[in-house]
């Protein structure tokens, strides 16, 4: 693990605070923004630099999905519990990380993400609930990996993806773009892309993030990679889910998670 000291501020304040909320409800065909530079300059080359190793990843392949969707083949890791393993199994499940097993940078990155006030803000705003859990998720995608086009699950609020890919890394040509969907030509679960009258290509090169609010509209999804063996498309999800979609904590579960919280907050950002 990497032990380099990571910025104070890994949010751009000024980036963030000029989000504009208006604009993102206003676009179509549903609410998302496709902002540059909303990770400050050092703290998006710290974070590339030292991203989660593959080793700590599960391969996800051929698993089914709803509606016949072609299945996201990728590496996938997820903080702490993962969707696919249940909470009972925790970080002893593949493909599962603990806050230790993470680089420094990740370490603080994850802190500010959970406690960063203007950040919540903007986010209740854009996403028009404070009524949210955060759940963190890392994707790797190599040669032939694609997320077929689909809607999230109804209890996920919303989505932000960090894109950790440059110019220096990656060819436009091998694809990689997330595709915002609209005008849906049928009525099948399982559309493919060519049945979507609007199809918008997002920008994910050289720090750009992109955030959605889920909507019965908000297809997207990201045409299978063309990209050379050894080259990886690498994401950070921070999904916000309705508070019911994870199992009830007791009173004392709650103290003890911000009793370690601030032990790590204390210990990473002096």
């Amino acid at each position: 693990m990497g032990t380099t000291l990571a910025p104070t501020t890994f949010l751009d304040p000024q980036v963030l605070a000029g989000l504009d909320v208006d604009a993102f409800l206003q676009r179509s065909p549903f609410p998302w923004l496709n902002p540059a530079g909303l990770l400050a300059a050092p703290a998006f080359e710290q974070l590339c630099a030292q991203f989660p190793p593959l080793s700590l990843f599960e391969r996800h392949e051929s698993r089914s999905r709803h509606y016949g969707q072609r299945p996201h083949d990728r590496y996938y890791l997820a903080y702490e519990t993962s969707i696919y393993h249940g909470p009972s199994a925790g970080a002893s499940a593949p493909g599962v990380a603990r806050l230790t097993d993470l680089p420094l940078p990740w370490q603080q990155f994850l802190t500010e993400l959970q406690t960063s006030e203007s950040f919540h803000r903007f986010i209740r705003q854009a996403l028009g609930s404070d009524r949210y859990l955060m759940r963190f998720a890392w994707h790797v995608g190599t040669g032939g990996s694609e997320v077929s086009p689909h809607l999230d699950s109804e209890l996920k609020i919303g989505t932000l993806i960090f894109y950790f890919n440059t110019d220096a890394n990656w060819d436009p040509a091998w694809g990689g773009a997330t595709l915002v969907l609209g005008d849906r030509k049928t009525k099948v679960m399982n559309p493919d892309f060519n049945q979507f009258g609007t199809i918008i290509p997002t920008q994910f090169l050289n720090n750009r993030c992109f955030l959605f609010r889920n909507t019965p509209e908000a297809w997207h999804g990201v045409e299978a990679l063309t990209c050379p063996a050894g080259q990886q498309r690498r994401l950070f999800n921070v999904v916000f889910e309705l508070p019911e979609s994870r199992p009830a904590v007791t009173t004392a579960d709650l103290g003890s998670k911000r009793q370690r919280l601030k032990q790590l907050i204390k210990r990473l950002l002096p």
